[in-house]
């Protein structure tokens, strides 16, 4: 498994830039997914967890299912920006995940056939 890396999610236009730790399975799809590895860290940003970005709905997670190299058909899930989810469930074609390769660093899993729903973290 890949080792966390530094990543942001901009709300409105980077009044409320978040931080926080993921693996990096975002890079080709970041404009889609609202989400951008921080290329040159500082050691200043401020992380908070992903477990309290999805609290509080600054970051929602959906289900993805997609083909591997060899056919099989796998499932994942990936995080996307609050904002960005009218667009990836809306109609238009230039904010869907559908056709995008689905990509772990460099190695490509698969190609994304389908989004399985979208799910947002309720704690009591």
């Amino acid at each position: 498994m890949p080792l966390p890396v530094l990543h942001k999610v901009a709300l409105g236009t980077g009044k409320n830039t978040y931080y926080f730790k993921t693996s990096d399975a975002y890079q080709t799809i970041k404009t889609v997914v609202g989400i951008e590895k921080v290329a040159d860290p500082t050691g200043t940003e401020e992380i908070i967890s992903v477990k309290e970005l999805l609290r509080t709905g600054v970051l929602w997670r959906i289900g993805i299912r997609y083909k591997d190299s060899g056919g099989k058909k796998k499932s994942a899930h990936l995080l996307v920006a609050q904002t960005k989810l009218v667009e990836i469930f809306g109609e238009n074609a230039g904010g869907k995940l559908e056709d995008k390769n689905y990509q772990l660093g460099t190695t490509v899993k698969g190609k994304i056939e389908s989004i399985a729903g979208r799910r947002k973290a309720s704690f009591s």
